[in-house]
């Protein structure tokens, strides 16, 4: 069984004594994260055409919400309204489409890929909203797993007329005829997609902005030239790490050309403990070349197994550190 050797700053384990030697643990949560809400719920429907980075998109909507349902009076819960067979069939109906022509190719296009629901709740329990994503693609399938590449504007205005309908939807169950609904369009990518448009409402309508989120490799040209200290910092730890045979896979995500998270994962076959511990102290060593106003992830793997993961939040100099062993 895994055990946490070093949990920094993030988990916090107080034992309390009482009468009947019962112990009272109260955990300290950062404030960039959702509790979720116990008892803990399965969501009831999941249904996709296609693969897709479920935990991106999760991740990334989750994130997005804290906009409008705060992490400090909100709890997470993962979605209670939308079945399997609902979400395949409005998949299904949403995908109800003429057929196209690309390069002498026709064939009938299916855009959306699968609709995503997460429940928020006040810390009572209450709902207090509900936010969706409806997730597309502009990779195009037919015969023989061949694809063709559909014009990213027409998959994502296809998405947006399909917006209203989705609210229309959820507006006809019980108890969401007022409830705060947060949409977002999330386009699938090579590297990793990312939400396009977004918005909110409590009424019958809802207007989706464009929130211009992509993730781009820190090695790529457009960082280099866009964010050359960014591209600077990180070939810097590459080449510090260069006597240790790992790879590092290592992207940013960012909004309107400003740098808002950066993920690193660090992939060797075989990590020995010290060589992990002492890869961590140069790692954590350069953090402080980053913007400070930028969350940094780092993650340790070595056979898809998690060895070690480091954390930093925007705005903080404190660095959460977790090694775990078997």
């Amino acid at each position: 069984m895994k055990k946490i050797l070093l949990i920094l700053l993030l988990l916090l384990l107080l034992l309390v004594g009482c009468e009947n030697k019962e112990d009272t643990i109260k955990i300290s949560y950062d404030n960039s994260y959702y509790q979720v809400a116990v008892p803990y719920k399965e969501n009831i429907g999941s249904y996709n055409i296609r693969d897709y980075d479920k935990e991106e998109v999760e991740s990334m909507l989750s994130k997005l919400s804290t906009e409008f349902f705060k992490t400090n009076n909100s709890l997470y819960q993962e979605g209670q309204f939308l079945t399997t067979d609902e979400i395949k069939n409005l998949v299904t109906e949403y995908n109800n489409t003429d057929k196209i022509e690309i390069d002498n190719v026709e064939f009938t296009p299916s855009y959306i890929t699968t609709i995503y629901e997460q429940n928020y709740l006040a810390t009572n329990n209450v709902l207090k909203g509900i936010s969706l994503a409806i997730v597309v693609d502009n990779k195009q399938y037919y015969e023989n797993n061949k694809y063709k590449v559909v014009n990213e504007e027409i998959v994502l205005d296809y998405a947006l007329a399909k917006a209203n309908d989705l609210i229309s939807y959820m507006r006809s169950k019980d108890g969401l005829e007022n409830i705060n609904i947060v949409l977002g369009i999330y386009l699938e990518d090579d590297l990793k997609g990312s939400f396009k448009y977004l918005g909110s409402t409590d009424n019958d309508t809802i207007k989706l902005e464009n929130v211009n989120y992509n993730y781009q490799l820190l090695e790529s040209n457009y960082v280099m030239i866009n964010d050359n200290k960014t591209y600077n910092n990180f070939i810097a730890i590459k080449n510090s790490l260069s006597d240790y045979n790992v790879y590092l896979n290592a992207y940013g995500l960012y909004q309107d050309k400003t740098l808002n998270e950066i993920k690193i994962t660090v992939n060797k076959s075989y990590f020995k403990r010290s060589e992990i511990l002492n890869i961590i102290n140069i790692i954590t060593n350069n953090f402080g070349v980053f913007d400070n106003n930028v969350d940094i992830k780092v993650y340790f793997k070595s056979n898809n197994t998690t060895k070690a993961f480091l954390s930093k939040n925007s705005g903080e100099t404190k660095i959460n550190t977790y090694i775990l062993e078997e």
